[in-house]
Formats: C-alpha cells, sequence, structure tokens
C-alpha cells in the first residue's frame, strides 16, 4: 500500500489543530450513499432480466421460424427447378425434332430435286471433267490455263 493512501485514511475530523482524527473508510461512505440507490435499482433490474429472458425466448422462436421458412423455401425452389429444367429439357427436345424433320425434308426434296436432274447434270459434270483431263495432258482441246499458247 502507497503512503499516501495510508494518511488518506486518517483526514482530519474537527478543527485545524485538534489531536482528534477518524479514519476515512470508503467502502462504508459508498455503501451508505450506493445502497439506497441499488436497493431502487433491484426491482429495474430483476425486470430488466425478466425482459431481456422474454426477447431471448422470442428471438429463438423467430430463429426457428425463420429456419423453418427458409427450408420451405428451399424445398419448394428446388421442386420448381426440377420442373422448370424437365419442362426446359422437353421444350428442347420438341424444338430438335421439329428442326430435324425440317431439315430431313429439306435433303430429301433437294435429294429428288438432284435425282430428277441428276442425268443431265452428270452428263454435264463428265464433259467439263474429261476436257480439263485432257486440258492438263495438253491433248486437243484449249490450252491449260496458265500455259502459253
Amino acid at each position: 500500500m502507497d503512503i499516501r493512501e495510508l494518511f488518506r485514511r486518517f483526514r482530519p475530523a474537527g478543527t485545524p489543530g485538534a489531536a482528534v482524527a477518524v479514519p476515512d473508510d470508503p467502502a462504508r461512505r459508498n455503501a451508505v450513499e450506493l445502497d439506497p440507490v441499488f436497493a431502487a435499482l433491484a426491482a429495474a433490474n430483476t425486470a430488466a432480466g425478466v425482459i431481456r429472458a422474454a426477447a431471448e425466448r422470442k428471438a429463438a422462436q423467430r430463429e426457428r421460424s425463420a429456419a423453418d421458412e427458409a427450408a420451405r423455401i428451399t424445398g419448394a425452389a428446388r421442386r420448381d427447378a426440377r420442373i422448370v429444367r424437365d419442362e426446359a429439357f422437353a421444350a428442347a427436345q420438341d424444338e430438335i425434332r421439329r428442326t430435324g424433320a425440317a431439315l430431313i425434308a429439306t435433303a430429301r426434296a433437294d435429294a429428288a430435286a438432284i435425282a430428277a436432274a441428276g442425268p443431265d447434270v452428270l452428263a454435264g459434270a463428265a464433259d467439263i471433267v474429261a476436257e480439263a483431263a485432257m486440258r492438263a495432258a495438253g491433248v486437243g482441246g484449249s490450252p491449260p490455263p496458265g500455259a502459253s499458247p
């Protein structure tokens, strides 16, 4: 303990120069001043504890309710996602079928047109190929492109 603290405990209680001194007791002085205040606050402190406990119960209930609601929403979203995914897949399959059928129909029409014009097209193509081969070989016909006459 510091010497100053020791001297603070013994303050003069009378007129200066008196030989009598009373020890100062801070704990007793604080108790005399503060005990009535704390006694008045005891009821408020108890009420605050009750309010706090009720608020904690209510918060826990809201948290459980929010967790239940989140689980319900998540479950519904998963079900909805599955349904939407299945519908999108079915729509894509239908589009693929329609596009495929259109391509097949176009290919059949083109094939029929080629088959109908086939002999004429092939005869012209044979003549073109034969003339190009003869030019490349330098036999008859017109000279190959780039060759000097």
